[in-house]
């Protein structure tokens, strides 16, 4: 395992660079260059369930996090619970709005501590959010025209998606040059040496493919799905692993052992060093935020999908026809911005307007996409994603009635139920 030497380096930091929303085919190769490459599964399709999966080496039916208002349990801050370890969740580009230790990502993972790499004490897990490739490409966190995303997309559904792309890449090349400041630092610091960079994204980005679909939480297809991961040390050469996946659930078991460290709970995730996966698990369940009316619980888009290293299998989980109105209501009837680009490429393209507006929605509903050449069957990836989904069913029902009994003792009332 070409990891494996990073056991015997004395590693006593670890830096975890996040490039939001940037894909596979994007990464920069002024990063991969300087060390281990690999084509990795994020676990979800944003970054409200893909940060915690990289945090606690689970996926997201086990963290139970699917919302902006979801809370990874404390049980499962892998990371961020490893001993010994000082650490630091830090989002200086991203909600700028919020100083830099107090966005909402740190609210869904416990609100950890955010130090920024100037001032937290060795030894650390230092990890950033870096605004990366999401929208505004190459702008300010919502600022565009002042009316952030929705607006951005919409002035470049008139420009084209060309224009769109390269807009792109300027985003991209902005957080490379943070990532070096990064890199700088800790050269300054004296610790280049004994500490372990991971660059990596919480997921992909879409710039117009499938008839116009932009930015990211659906559909599960290889622009959103595979993302790089760049490991980088000195005692590593310059390597890309052809033909094998890593994925988000292996981050937190493989810096355990890396580290000489033991993973708190049974994982989803493996040992790097050790093992070599050959598939990795998406999952998108419900919207941004929780609902109680029955009308949007009753079309909630879910979508779970498998990929190796050639392609995938996506499946969504509603109807053909609910999934079909409900996203030519949301495109056309209630113009949701999240589809503002589609809708002013389909006016700047009027001979391929329909072809265009039904491949988007069958992108967005069809009951099962085959991406590429995966070498799953069909019937196997589905058969994995059941096992793998009640499975998960039975962790959480076993975690919560740990969580009970625990809570009883904690309370003195678990004798008296015990002797009943």
């Amino acid at each position: 395992m070409v990891l494996n030497i990073l056991k015997s380096q004395n590693i006593e930091n670890i830096v975890i660079f996040i490039c939001d929303s940037l894909r596979w085919d994007y990464v920069p190769s002024s990063v991969t260059k300087r060390g281990v490459l690999f084509k990795t599964v994020a676990s979800s399709l944003y970054t409200a369930s893909s940060f915690p999966s990289i945090i606690s080496g689970l996926y997201p039916p086990k963290t139970g996090v699917h919302t902006w208002e979801d809370k990874l349990s404390k049980k499962f801050r892998g990371l961020f619970e490893i001993e010994g370890y000082n650490s630091s969740l830090w989002c200086e580009t991203t909600w700028t709005n919020v100083p830099p230790d107090k966005s909402d990502i740190h609210n869904i993972l416990g609100n950890p501590r955010g130090y920024s790499l100037d001032e937290i004490e060795s030894p650390f897990i230092y990890i950033e959010d870096d605004k990366g490739g999401h929208c505004p490409y190459g702008y300010p966190s919502g600022e565009y025209m002042g009316g952030g995303c929705s607006e951005f997309f919409k002035e470049f559904g008139k420009k084209g998606k060309s224009k769109l792309i390269n807009q792109y890449i300027k985003g991209i090349e902005q957080s490379v040059k943070q990532f070096y400041k990064r890199e700088k630092v800790l050269k300054e610091r004296g610790l280049l040496e004994n500490t372990l960079i991971i660059f990596s994204s919480d997921h992909g980005e879409l710039l117009g493919e499938y008839g116009g679909l932009t930015h990211h939480n659906r559909p599960p297809c290889p622009e959103l799905v595979y993302v790089p991961t760049i490991f980088i040390h000195p005692s590593l050469n310059k390597y890309y692993s052809d033909g094998s996946v890593i994925r988000h659930v292996d981050f937190y078991p493989t810096i355990a052992s890396i580290l000489n460290k033991k993973v708190l709970y049974e994982q989803d995730g493996v040992d790097l060093t050790r093992h070599t996966p050959s598939v990795g698990l998406n999952f998108r369940f419900g919207g941004y935020f929780r609902s109680n009316s029955k009308i949007k619980n009753l079309m909630k888009y879910e979508a779970s999908s498998i990929w190796d290293f050639q392609g995938g299998h996506a499946f969504h989980d509603l109807n053909r026809y609910k999934a079909f109105s409900f996203f030519f209501f949301k495109i056309f009837i209630q113009k949701h911005p999240r589809f503002n680009f589609l809708r002013e490429n389909l006016k700047n393209n009027p001979n391929s307007k329909f072809k265009d507006c039904f491949k988007a929605i069958d992108h967005l509903s069809l009951p099962h996409i085959e991406y590429l050449r995966p070498q799953l069957s069909k019937s196997t990836a589905k058969e994995l994603i059941n096992n793998y989904l009640k499975e998960s069913q039975e962790y959480r029902e076993k975690m919560k009635i740990k969580n009970t009994i625990g809570n009883l003792i904690k309370k003195g009332n678990i004798t008296g139920i015990l002797k009943k």
